[in-house]
């Protein structure tokens, strides 16, 4: 019988789940929080096929509803870790253990952090400006951030609040051109290059932004913080020797397999060169459709 496993419930995971389901495999995704993942959160997505634009919730809700009716089991617990074991792997959520013959990780990545913001996470700092940006309609807000995630960030940002700042820590952004250009033709976005935030104003809420500009130091009066910075992939609890590059990321073949056979990954997590989501769908699709092909190879007896 085929059966897997997939950690992780992003669009990577879902896909992966939608394509073995397909090849009537028995599927069952542990995820701790809901279906979606880091799509769920953007606000609009232009570039993904077949759709001009599309709300990021609307996508995830499709495809969680797609791999739903086909029979995905969903799990909501957290992986502690994920070992090799007779009969496959091991994935242990600390008060059961599951075997499986095959695993996909699509556990995607974390949020970066500035280092001192802790104190003010929900009292002024966010990291989802779909989550928490209403709650700055009219107000200023500083975005941090040069990359894709930023500017998606400050662009929904400038339909609700009064100025968007972006800090960004170069001389230029690192987005595609098209999604900068929209973003600097607001009137109300400010991009501060060579900036980095260095500290935060408040009295158990933030008052505004400490800043280190080119040479010098300042502050700017903002009530919101968003930070996009980057992330780093969610692979700690990943005891497998091999797998992993010193950065964290796992490396896979054209299949989608990990150097551990019967182990494999897609989306972020991954060491590919483009994470978009039309990738992780990519990656998916191998991932489940090989995962699924490969436990049926395991003998279980």
């Amino acid at each position: 019988m085929k059966e897997i496993a997939i950690i992780g419930g992003g669009v990577a995971g879902m896909t992966a789940a939608v394509y073995a389901l397909r090849a009537n495999a028995k599927v069952t995704m542990f995820e701790q929080y809901g279906l979606g993942g880091l799509v769920a959160t953007i606000d609009k997505i232009e570039n993904f096929p077949s759709y001009q634009s599309v709300e990021g919730w609307k996508l995830a809700q499709d495809l969680a509803k797609q791999a739903k009716d086909l029979g995905l089991n969903v799990l909501r617990k957290k992986v502690v870790s994920l070992t090799r074991c007779e009969g496959g792997f091991a994935v242990d959520t600390g008060a059961e253990k599951y075997i499986f013959p095959a695993v996909v990780v699509a556990t995607g990545t974390s949020h970066n952090k500035l280092g001192f913001e802790n104190d003010y996470v929900g009292r002024g700092v966010s990291y989802c400006a779909t989550c928490d940006g209403n709650f700055y309609k009219n107000r200023p807000v500083l975005v941090a951030g040069d990359g894709g995630v930023a500017v998606s960030e400050a662009l929904y940002l400038a339909d609700v609040c009064s100025h968007v700042y972006v800090a960004v820590s170069g001389g230029a952004f690192t987005a595609e051109a098209k999604a900068v250009s929209d973003l600097l033709s607001r009137d109300n976005v400010s991009a501060l290059y060579n900036t980095r935030v260095t500290g935060i104003v408040g009295d158990g809420e933030v008052r505004g932004a400490q800043i280190y500009c080119g040479k010098a130091l300042g502050t700017l009066d903002v009530d919101g913080i968003f930070v996009a910075t980057g992330s780093k992939p969610v692979t700690d609890f990943i005891e497998i020797d091999g797998v992993l590059q010193k950065n964290g990321y796992l490396t896979v073949d054209a299949r989608c397999q990990t150097s551990v056979k019967g182990l494999f990954a897609a989306g972020d997590v991954t060491d590919g060169t483009l994470k978009q989501i039309v990738t992780a769908c990519s990656d998916g699709a191998k991932a489940g459709s090989f995962a699924a092909a490969y436990s049926a190879t395991v003998d279980r007896n």
